[in-house]
């Protein structure tokens, strides 16, 4: 005999004995793998939700295209109803929210309310028709309908974390109408929309009669 008519094959019994020992094992192997990966996401998750002392900022990559996303996510000190009076006093926006120049009431229907507003961050301005969708008691949608933005939509949304205290999140899609770098424009809302929701919670924590803690907050990127 030859040694090319001459292949040794494993007996067909032992083929199938092996398949039945490893399959269940890597079966068992995708699982650990797929409870793992669910674990390291139910982890990533709960850290965007900020905790005390606490802004968390979420960029989404957009790699320079427009809208630019961002989501700001603030813990609060204060029970959801006293934030949701807060954000839902309008008319008292231009007292203290930074920037903000003018916030006036042009409409309502309903459970919608059409707002006026300008902002002013040096080099923009930026002038806002909004509608606001109130969801009570603790979500607000709103949308542009004139003013110099391309896109500006996203909602308020608020989650009590127990009865005296809440997070409070703004998340915004925005595109100016006038030409202005995309870096300059992320730049301004990065650092001015936190700045609006920490001038929110201190209202809320004067209404509610209490001091603002001493302790600084945190900002942490994501």
């Amino acid at each position: 005999m030859s040694l090319k008519q001459y292949s040794p094959r494993p007996p067909r019994l032992l083929i199938f004995l092996l398949c039945i020992l490893l399959l269940p094992s890597q079966a068992r192997g995708a699982a650990d793998d797929s409870h793992k990966k669910g674990q390291t996401q139910a982890q990533g998750a709960a850290d965007d939700s900020p905790k005390r002392g606490q802004l968390v900022i979420i960029k989404e990559k957009t790699s320079g295209s427009w809208p630019i996303k961002l989501k700001v996510s603030l813990f609060v000190e204060v029970p959801q109803k006293i934030l949701w009076r807060v954000l839902t006093d309008y008319k008292g926006l231009d007292e203290y929210v930074p920037h903000l120049k003018k916030c006036t009431i042009a409409d309502r229907k309903g459970d919608k309310v059409f707002l006026e507003q300008t902002y002013r961050y040096f080099p923009l301005t930026m002038h806002l028709g909004l509608e606001i969708k109130e969801e009570p008691p603790n979500r607000i949608v709103f949308d542009s309908y004139s003013g110099n933005m391309k896109t500006y939509k996203g909602y308020w949304k608020l989650e009590p974390v127990h009865s005296k205290s809440t997070v409070f999140t703004m998340e915004v899609e925005a595109e100016p109408n006038f030409p202005v770098p995309h870096t300059i424009m992320a730049w301004v809302l990065e650092s001015e929309l936190p700045k609006g929701l920490l001038a929110m919670r201190e209202r809320a924590l004067k209404i509610s009669g209490q001091p603002v803690p001493t302790y600084p907050i945190k900002v942490l990127t994501r």
